[in-house]
């Protein structure tokens, strides 16, 4: 393997590491979001709180993209983030979130292989929020009928 495969190969590593676990994190926290279904709480709260629930495995998602970022552009120096004034932990997590939801400003630009990094992550974050979207539908379809007959006694 030449050497100029090995930073490539670090970015197809890294961004196919963080697919995984972020599907699998994802995955764990709609399970515990469905199994955490409180009986004694309205339709309408247990909406309201499961949809900050996966506001925040989102968010952790993003995190986790952004140590994506980090380890690329910090550890393994296979590309940067031009327009990142401030390289904090702050700056990382906004690019993140950025992309994770396609927003995509364009104020800060991946270079070198971080690109392939920020390339894969809206798509993870375009499914894994329709995920959450269906998922959403399936619940409010649930509680809301639950909320009907109760109201109908």
């Amino acid at each position: 393997m030449d050497a100029t495969a090995s930073p490539y190969l670090i970015a197809i590593l890294i961004t196919a590491t963080l697919t995984i676990v972020c599907v699998a994190v994802h995955y764990e926290a709609l399970r515990l979001i469905s199994a955490m279904h409180p009986r004694h709480w309205s339709g309408k709260v247990n909406i309201g709180v499961m949809i900050l629930l996966i506001i925040l495995a989102h968010v952790l998602e993003a995190v986790l993209f952004s140590s994506g970022y980090w380890l690329g552009a910090d550890v393994f120096g296979i590309g940067e983030l031009k327009g990142l004034h401030d390289h904090g932990v702050a700056a990382y997590v906004y690019f993140s979130l950025e992309t994770f939801t396609t927003q995509s400003i364009g104020d800060i630009i991946p270079m070198g292989q971080l690109r392939l990094v920020a390339s894969v992550q809206p798509l993870v974050g375009l499914m894994l929020i329709g995920w959450s979207t269906s998922f959403t539908f399936l619940v409010m379809r649930r509680d809301w009928r639950t909320d009907e007959l109760a109201d109908r006694d």
